[in-house]
């Protein structure tokens, strides 16, 4: 039984007759001593409007009920709404008309002649996550709620790493997953979002994933970490959330919402951007720090300076690290794109990651991208500059040419 709390009575009838619709028992209440009239022990799900006071809700909670309650608000797009679910302990935000087929999914214990006929049914991902799902401690929550900060050098928990270029084919998503698997070899915790719908990072790891950006809007306000986990994809030691088909990305709102996530239960966030996509420079904003990847050609690098000049008042230039992807030995004309940056007097750390045969062979074969040993040191050099890990500040090495030859050269 669904129990609503709701003092204007036609908002009452309307529910009962969607909740009859769908086949559910929804008893509604509009004052406090009403609830003597509620069996409080058939209640499988509670709706609480925003104009009851948080006080009710603890009562009920006290007097042994034990079950998911939902705010309803005015509106779901309002940030305020679930700032104030958060804080009444309710697992998520609807709005009148209330979404009966959603609601049942948050119904613990189905009838027994029910439960048979659903278990023969096939579950998609999205539903199996929510059966599986409790709501969190509210307390815990509020605790392991991160607050902004204007520190230059946040802790490292929590902290945003945006992957971007200024166009596409440069070896973004490919140089995200190396990162990520650097990092969790380390120890850390490590996520991915996925922005950019053409260069899919899922694909390139060979694995397929029922949920998507595209899904994500559709999981609970509050989840905790090892439901938030099951609704990612597991790749080599770290968790993709996998792009969708959207092109435009994901929305402002429904951008801050995942990255406050990620951040929660994970030490690093990656963001794989897309040049295209208008969700990039949002990324941008929340991230801590910047990975502009381009390639040594000569052609491009005009491209890079106009998108650099952008990303850098966005950013300070410490803020930003230039990864030079795929540089090859004895070729002269990326010796001249490199001659340019030198000369373009970039402000910010660059690092130089040679071309690897051994990494083009594990993407061929669906292996995990380690690439060779030139990789590796390459990884440790963009952790360096990135200041990522503890300690990695007064390391921080200024990668030259002479650098790159030695390098390239092993």
């Amino acid at each position: 039984m669904l129990l609503l709390l709701e003092t204007d009575r036609v908002q009452q009838a309307a529910a009962r007759a969607a909740a009859e619709h769908a086949g559910l028992e929804l008893r509604a209440v509009d004052h406090e001593d009403q609830f003597a009239q509620v069996d409080l022990t058939k209640v499988a799900l509670v709706l609480a409007r925003h104009d009851w006071p948080a006080q009710v809700l603890e009562q009920l909670r006290a007097s042994g009920l034990d079950c998911p309650f939902i705010y309803v608000a005015s509106e779901t797009e309002d940030d305020t709404a679930y700032q104030i679910a958060k804080e009444r302990g309710c697992v998520d935000v609807v709005a009148y008309p209330l979404p009966m087929e959603y609601l049942k999914r948050w119904i613990r214990e189905p009838d027994p002649e029910q439960a048979s006929v659903e278990s023969t049914l096939p579950m998609t991902p999205l539903e199996a996550i929510l059966k599986r799902h409790r709501p969190p401690n509210p307390e815990r929550t509020r605790d392991n709620l991160i607050e902004p900060s204007n520190d230059p050098e946040p802790l490292l928990r929590g902290r945003v790493i945006c992957i971007h270029s200024a166009r596409g084919g440069v070896g973004k998503s490919t140089l995200t997953a190396l990162l990520a698997r650097s990092l969790s070899k380390r120890g850390l915790t490590v996520g991915v979002i996925d922005l950019d719908p053409k260069g899919n990072l899922l694909s390139i790891q060979h694995q397929s994933s029922g949920l998507t950006t595209d899904d994500f809007t559709r999981l609970p306000a509050q989840m905790d970490e090892t439901a938030f986990k099951e609704s990612l994809c597991a790749v080599d030691g770290w968790y993709l959330l996998p792009s969708g088909r959207a092109r435009d990305g994901l929305d402002d709102q429904t951008l801050g919402q995942v990255v406050a996530q990620f951040s929660r239960y994970f030490d690093v966030t990656l963001i794989d951007t897309s040049p295209s996509a208008a969700a990039t420079y949002t990324a941008l904003e929340f991230a801590d720090r910047v990975v502009f990847v381009m390639t040594p050609e000569w052609m491009a690098f005009a491209r890079f300076m106009e998108e650099y000049e952008l990303v850098r008042h966005l950013k300070t230039p410490e803020r930003v690290v230039v990864a030079v992807n795929r540089v090859r030995k004895n070729v002269s004309e990326h010796r001249r794109a490199i001659r340019l940056l030198d000369e373009a007097h970039i402000l910010s750390d660059r690092v130089y990651i040679p071309e690897d045969h051994k990494l083009y062979r594990d993407l061929m074969t669906a292996s995990p991208l380690a690439g060779s040993r030139k990789i590796s040191d390459a990884m440790e050099h963009l952790q360096g500059a990135l200041r990522v890990l503890k300690g990695s500040e007064s390391r921080r090495p200024k990668f030259r040419l002479g650098k790159i030859r030695e390098v390239v050269s092993k």
